[in-house]
């Protein structure tokens, strides 16, 4: 398979995102059945895996760090933050959350969850507008120079700007952009 730069990192042109393991459109497959998904779709040259805390919620990560633990070396991992998510009991409001406690909270759960010691790529699920754009960027600025994180891609949806990225101490070295199934931006 062909691959490409994001930033420091080199992944598969394709991805593979893993949030149908979650149970979000119906029924999810077993544990076994999901990681043998995975590793297969490894051994036909993907290298880069997607997932987010919101899926399970948290479910999801675990998952995909049973999954890809023997390869750790050979994959990239993205996951996202930005949801309203009970650190508790799992309750979801829907609402969103970017706010750089928020951030920080979400990175060191999302490393035990996955069973990592670097999230590749450290993103925001959906634009928080009760938080300032420079604000997120300096949070996960700030996680990239604690070696927790390696980047935060700039996706289809709004991300920081120049401007915001220099403001929030340049935050984002590398770039990926979501196609939806319609191969249009999603």
């Amino acid at each position: 398979m062909k691959t490409r730069k994001l930033g420091p990192l080199e992944v598969s042109e394709i991805g593979f995102g893993t949030m149908s393991f979650a149970a979000t459109y119906g029924a999810a497959p077993g544990e076994a059945e999901a990681i043998s998904v995975i590793r297969g779709a490894y051994d036909l040259g993907v290298t880069h895996f997607d997932t987010a805390e919101v899926y399970g919620p948290w479910t999801n990560e675990v998952l995909l760090g049973k999954a890809l633990a023997p390869i750790r070396d050979k994959v990239t991992i993205a996951t996202k933050f930005g949801w309203n998510i009970d650190q508790v009991t799992g309750a979801r409001d829907w609402g969103l959350n970017s706010r750089p406690e928020r951030i920080r909270q979400v990175a060191e759960a999302s490393l035990k969850r996955l069973g990592v010691e670097v999230i590749d790529l450290f993103y925001q699920h959906r634009v928080d507008p009760d938080v300032p754009m420079e604000d997120v960027a300096g949070a996960v600025r700030d996680l990239i120079a604690a070696g927790k994180a390696q980047g935060c891609p700039r996706r289809s949806l709004p991300c920081p700007t120049a401007d915001a990225r220099a403001r929030g101490g340049g935050a984002t070295p590398a770039s990926a952009k979501r196609r939806s199934k319609a191969g249009t931006p999603g």
